[in-house]
């Protein structure tokens, strides 16, 4: 039997290989089109969520990647039942072969009452977090393809799975020989881990070591982060919007709020792309794949980034 990595997104829990999820079904995307969401109100959550999953479905096809929907509530860890994480990217251990992601529905049609009812907010609340994982699938198929296509790294690193933690490392070695490139890294990570107390590459360690049980995570991130700045959209975290104050994590001083203050730290992240990009070779490398493999496919596009609106 092949041992199977699961790597959550979009929360500070990661799910790790081994765990179970209660009520784990899970679901293709076809038969709940047809028997749920055309049920619903045209501007209901669970008519965009599933329109949004059907708009991703193609691009994901293209590419072999598979797709499902979970109604897990919680998952089973030492005894203790936790909350599903909005996604998850499966894939096989050391292989990185048959990546899969699954859509956890509880916590992600839960988001409604965060973003206040509001269709246009939540459309672009999932749109963000959708394309967030295409990015994540599309890393570790493009990591797969590049080790498979090379003897040099085949004979180097034992799996596709240990070469891609290598290059997290050596991403996080290029950046932080350079202050500009250290400060990003810790912006991406005050960001998607959603705390503020991350002010070293130390802090970051310990974090990546206990949210995802790897060193070097936020490499993942900051790779999933920098691809929706080049493609001109929103990085998820900017997309939470309003939400952020629904539950102020944060000291925010002169920014009077949180979003104030996370649209602050997007924006410097922003701005130091061009120079992390200067700084390392190998994140370049791997940004020009990943975007050129999800432009190939027409994954993130114009008409894809159109928002629909409710009548």
């Amino acid at each position: 039997m092949v041992a199977l990595k699961t790597v959550a997104h979009w929360t500070n829990q990661s799910a790790r290989q081994g765990d179970g999820y209660q009520g784990a079904r899970r679901e293709t995307l076809d038969p709940l089109l047809g028997s749920r969401a055309a049920k619903h109100a045209t501007c209901s959550p669970t008519h965009i969520l599933f329109e949004e999953f059907r708009r991703l479905k193609p691009s994901l096809d293209a590419l072999n990647i598979g797709f499902s929907v979970s109604r897990a509530k919680g998952r089973s860890r030492r005894g203790r039942t936790r909350k599903p994480p909005y996604f998850a990217c499966c894939y096989d251990v050391g292989s990185l072969a048959h990546v899969n992601v699954v859509a956890f529905y509880y916590p992600l049609i839960a988001d409604w009452e965060l973003m206040e009812a509001d269709p246009d907010r939540y459309r672009q609340r999932v749109q963000s977090a959708v394309r967030e994982e295409m990015i994540h699938a599309v890393q570790v198929l493009t990591v797969r393809k590049r080790y498979e296509r090379s003897s040099a790294l085949s004979s180097r690193f034992g799996d596709a799975e240990t070469y891609y933690d290598h290059l997290f490392g050596r991403i996080i070695s290029e950046l932080t020989r350079n202050k500009v490139g250290e400060k990003a890294i810790l912006t991406a990570a005050k960001l998607y881990y959603e705390d503020w107390t991350i002010n070293s590459i130390e802090k970051l360690r310990q974090a990546d070591q206990k949210y995802h049980g790897r060193e070097g995570y936020l490499v993942c991130e900051l790779i999933r982060q920098v691809t929706q700045i080049r493609l001109g959209e929103l990085m998820s975290e900017e997309a939470k919007g309003k939400a952020w104050d629904k539950h102020r994590i944060f000291f925010v001083g002169e920014y009077g709020t949180t979003e104030n203050l996370m649209k602050a730290m997007a924006a410097t992240l922003r701005q130091a792309v061009p120079q992390l990009i200067d700084l390392s070779p190998t994140l370049t490398e791997a940004l020009t794949e990943v975007e050129a493999t999800i432009q190939t496919i027409g994954g993130i596009t114009g008409a894809m980034l159109a928002r629909s609106r409710c009548a």
